[in-house]
């Protein structure tokens, strides 16, 4: 999904810049804006990508992308920042629900996919994550792809072509948990 999400953008330095954070029990940002300049080489980073094992924890997640993937001094100021989170575990917590608010107040618009599979996704508490309810529901994993357009649509309202210019301007990372 990501791959293909990431697709339908300009991924490149002076445009959209794309992150990716694993989380299980912990968090790490896998794949920093920085590093990836074209989208060749950010689908075959990308490709290469494991699931960490372990629970679920999106409050690191959360944290990793305020304090590391969107900190003040890896994004300038006046960039648009999204993220998506994607997701087959969530129980809510007042920590999950703090750290999602205080990442909103920083100007990053948060969507999200619950992978429906399995019951254990507290859909109620993704909509209160993320950012105007912008929550859509895949059944399984393997169907991800299928639904990346719908994905691309909330990304899209957040993130258009950028005119010419040297600065990044867009920010893009998604959470996945599996």
């Amino acid at each position: 999904m990501i791959n293909t999400v990431a697709s339908s953008f300009n991924i490149n330095s002076n445009c959209v810049r794309v992150a990716v954070i694993r989380y299980a029990d912990r968090a790490d940002a896998s794949i920093s804006l920085n590093r990836y300049s074209d989208i060749n080489s950010l689908q075959q980073a990308v490709r290469s990508l494991t699931l960490i094992g372990g629970g679920s924890n999106l409050y690191t997640a959360l944290q990793t992308l305020r304090n590391q993937v969107f900190a003040s001094n890896m994004v300038r100021s006046g960039v648009t920042r999204a993220a998506g989170i994607v997701t087959d575990r969530l129980s809510c917590s007042s920590q999950i629900t703090s750290e999602a608010t205080q990442v909103k107040n920083t100007g990053v618009t948060i969507f999200g996919v619950a992978v429906t599979s399995t019951s254990q996704v507290d859909i109620n508490c993704l909509r209160g994550v993320v950012t105007n309810n912008q929550v859509f529901e895949v059944p399984t994993y393997s169907q991800l792809n299928t639904y990346a357009s719908r994905a691309v649509q909330y990304v899209c309202a957040l993130i258009s072509t950028p005119g010419p210019g040297p600065a990044p301007s867009k920010y893009f990372a998604v959470s996945h948990v599996g």
